[in-house]
This record gives structure tokens, C-alpha cells and sequence, in this order.
């Protein structure tokens, strides 16, 4: 049975998720990447970063009924892991290697334009057996002319601060500790003057995250989950002098 016989043939949601990684594995191998089938998602090493797109299929699936899935991409820097290791009075937990992420419908329109695509941009709907070939290509054409130049941006110190990935991505404060494990000190500004700028309402809690970081508080006290307040604290304890 062929790739795509394979992929029209699975009916089970589980089945047609699997398949359809293994088609997008395949396809994305020219770009380096490949699929990890216990941990479904693609993934690929440039020097010391890691590329990862993750298939999240849907909690609504049902067989012959709904088979969507959905994606998110990250890059992540197994030397970033160790810097925050070494720094952990300075850092948000987790002490891990995620340098940004976020949905990768955001980064489905045309890159360099910043024309992006919404959330739902990155899912896919493997419902009907006989589209399935057809909605996985036009993922992979999406995928080769917007999402790789997105990992291109996302995966370069000097041009993440004014990336889609910094704008967007669900832990700002990870990103400020990458820019300052890579001794990118200058660019912090940049990022955090763009980030508040795109992000309404986040100015008073990013204050309230750099006064408790400039009075010496550990990030135990920071409110759990507020992104705009862990940057505020990252920035005080990283770049005391902005």
C-alpha cells in the first residue's frame, strides 16, 4: 500500500493522524526535518537549535465523524537549558530549553510582510479520506513559503526581537533570557518596547513585574501564568540598567 493509499485508508482518527505525519515527514525531509511518531511532531537540528512543529489532533475527533489537527511550533536551545541552570535566581521556571513558541497559524501568511494568518490557519482537516492528500500538500506549500522563514527569524538573535515568533510567542520572558544567554543585551529593549506596543494592556502588569524584580523578590512571587509581569520581572534581573 502506498503513502497515500495508507492515508485514505485509516479511519480511525488516531490512524489518519499518524498517516498524516508520516506524509508530512516525507515531505519536509528536503528542509530537514522529520517526523517523531511517539512524540508527534517534525522536527529538525540547525547547529545548536532545535525546530519543532507539533500535531496536536483534536479532543473532538471520532471516527468517520471529525478528524482535525491542530499545530504549534517552538525552537528550543539545549545550551540555553544549561545557562538557566547556572542562573536560576535570575530566570522564570521551568530551568528547560524553549527559546519561543506559540500557535503556527500565526506564522501561515506570507513571511517577511508580515501579513500572518490566524489561528486556526494552522489546523488541518483530515475528515473527508478523499482531501486529505490535497489539504496536507497545501499545508507543506504554507509551510515551505511562510513557516520556514518564520524559524529563520525565530532562530536568529539579532532579528527575533522584531520577529512574528517574539510577538507572538507564550512565554516573552524565555525569549528575553535567550537574547541575554546569547550575550544580545542591546536587543532586549527592542523587544520589550515592540512587545508592549503590540500587546494592549500589558503595561501596568509588566510594571508591577519589574518593580518586584528591581526590590529583590524572587519569581515565587509573581502571579502564576502573567506573561507581560514575568517579562517585566526578567528584564529587571537581566538588564537592570534599561
Amino acid at each position: 500500500m502506498t503513502a497515500a493509499e495508507d492515508l485514505t485508508a485509516a479511519v480511525q482518527p488516531k490512524a489518519v493522524v499518524l498517516a498524516a505525519g508520516e506524509w508530512l515527514g516525507r515531505a519536509l525531509e528536503p528542509a530537514g526535518f522529520r517526523l517523531i511518531p511517539n512524540r508527534m511532531r517534525l522536527e529538525r537540528r540547525v547547529g545548536a537549535l532545535v525546530h519543532q512543529v507539533h500535531l496536536q489532533a483534536s479532543r473532538y475527533n471520532r471516527a468517520n465523524q471529525i478528524v482535525r489537527v491542530g499545530t504549534m511550533l517552538n525552537v528550543r536551545d539545549g545550551v540555553l537549558r544549561e545557562w538557566r541552570r547556572g542562573n536560576q535566581e535570575s530566570v522564570v521556571p521551568p530551568a528547560d530549553d524553549f527559546v519561543c513558541g506559540h500557535l503556527l497559524g500565526y506564522a501561515s501568511g506570507r513571511a517577511g510582510g508580515y501579513l500572518y494568518g490566524d489561528a486556526l490557519d494552522g489546523d488541518i482537516d483530515l475528515t473527508d479520506p478523499l482531501m486529505r492528500w490535497q489539504r496536507l500538500e497545501a499545508f507543506a506549500v504554507m509551510f515551505r513559503q511562510a513557516v520556514l522563514p518564520w524559524f529563520d527569524e525565530a532562530g536568529d538573535p539579532e532579528r527575533i526581537a522584531s520577529s512574528r515568533a517574539g510577538d507572538c510567542t507564550n512565554r516573552p520572558s524565555a525569549l528575553v533570557e535567550w537574547l541575554a544567554s546569547r550575550d544580545q543585551e542591546a536587543r532586549i529593549g527592542t523587544y520589550v518596547h515592540r512587545y508592549l506596543a503590540r500587546t494592549p494592556g500589558a503595561q501596568q502588569q509588566y510594571e508591577t513585574g519589574r518593580a518586584k524584580g528591581e526590590a529583590g523578590l524572587s519569581h515565587a512571587e509573581l502571579q502564576g501564568g502573567d506573561m507581560a509581569e514575568a517579562l517585566g520581572w526578567s528584564v529587571a534581573k537581566l538588564t537592570p540598567s534599561l
